[in-house]
């Protein structure tokens, strides 16, 4: 049985994916051992002799511990070092504070698979892999009556993000619901009165959006279940589908995702999910599914189908074990 070290980032999503992962690995037949990057120790990898180490992002490189780093570095011809990136190889998502990580990535002999065909020149060895979810982990109590009319999960930060929630304040006013870290929501609130984008009685409607923040993919599923429509508004990426599009569907919830092209690869719009090209497309389908919950409900249904069916952890796990040669 191959052995599999999973290093688990600091990063609430990128949790939620190296998990998903290492589900999927386990399901492969691998056996798997998760860490925190934080609490990682050389004496961890000695003992267990990991066939792969598997990281996000830049993963064992963002770790404090210099010792680690570097044993790890001279020790990569004992097993296959292999990241997975969901965040721009080249953004601060992935780096953080430290944009230097690119270059001494690029030095590894590692692996690397990206969600985003677009990103693939990044790196020597890397391969195009989407992302999936565990839609086991995704099954909220199915509820006739839902709580939340709109609901945005995710950082309401960025001009695109904020104008486009704006727009959404001042259409549907009360009716939008928001979930998020709270010192990213408080900063969205000055960016908000910066950029004036909202005035004085919409910004108090604004400030009252705010729900919280989602840690589990229970609390997670509930919100999405419990809503009548969910938005998604892609931050990173030129063509292909952040982690919100899949897990959305995989809680049978109604989703509305601005358009990427890689949507009609992997999703039949307007039956498993629907989509928007501009705020103005996005609002007149707010209104639309708002009225038509009926509709809004076969969608959802029809988009929890397919992403159980074609877009699990253990396929893509299955596909990377394969190019690397695990299996």
């Amino acid at each position: 049985m191959k052995k599999i070290l999973n290093i688990l980032p600091n990063s609430i999503a990128g949790t939620l994916i190296l998990r998903g992962f290492g589900a999927g690995f386990r399901a492969n037949g691998m056996y798997v051992l998760e860490k925190d990057f934080r609490d990682l120790k050389i004496e961890d990898i000695k003992i267990f002799k990991p066939d792969m180490i598997f990281g996000y992002d830049y993963g064992f490189l963002m770790s404090e511990n210099a010792d680690l780093r570097n044993f790890i570095k001279e020790n990569s011809d004992k097993f296959k070092l292999v990241h997975y990136f969901a965040d721009e190889p080249g953004g601060k998502l992935a780096y953080v504070n430290n944009p230097g990580l690119f270059d001494e990535f690029k030095a590894l002999k590692a692996t690397a698979f990206i969600w985003d065909k677009d990103f693939l020149n990044c790196f020597e060895n890397s391969h195009y892999l989407p992302l999936a979810v565990n839609s086991s982990a995704y099954k909220p109590e199915i509820r006739e009556k839902k709580i939340y009319d709109i609901s945005f999960v995710g950082r309401p930060l960025t001009r695109k993000r904020q104008e486009i929630l704006a727009i959404l304040i001042k259409t549907f006013g009360k009716r939008v619901n928001i979930f998020s870290y709270e010192r990213h929501f408080l900063q969205s609130l000055d960016d908000m009165k910066n950029t004036q984008l909202l005035n004085e009685n919409e910004m108090e409607i604004y400030k009252n959006a705010y729900r919280g923040f989602l840690t589990t993919e229970k609390e997670l599923a509930e919100v999405y279940q419990s809503s009548k429509i969910n938005v998604n508004i892609t931050l990173q990426g030129k063509s292909s589908l952040n982690y919100r599009v899949f897990e959305v569907p995989a809680s049978c919830g109604f989703l509305i995702t601005d358009y990427m092209a890689d949507l009609e690869e992997n999703f039949d719009i307007s039956r498993d999910l629907e989509t928007y090209r501009d705020a103005e497309d996005l609002v007149d389908k707010i209104a639309f599914y708002l009225k038509n919950q009926n509709i809004a409900g076969r969608i959802a249904i029809s988009g929890a189908v397919k992403t159980a069916k074609k877009h699990s952890f253990t396929a893509r796990a299955n596909t990377l074990l394969g190019i690397c040669g695990l299996r």
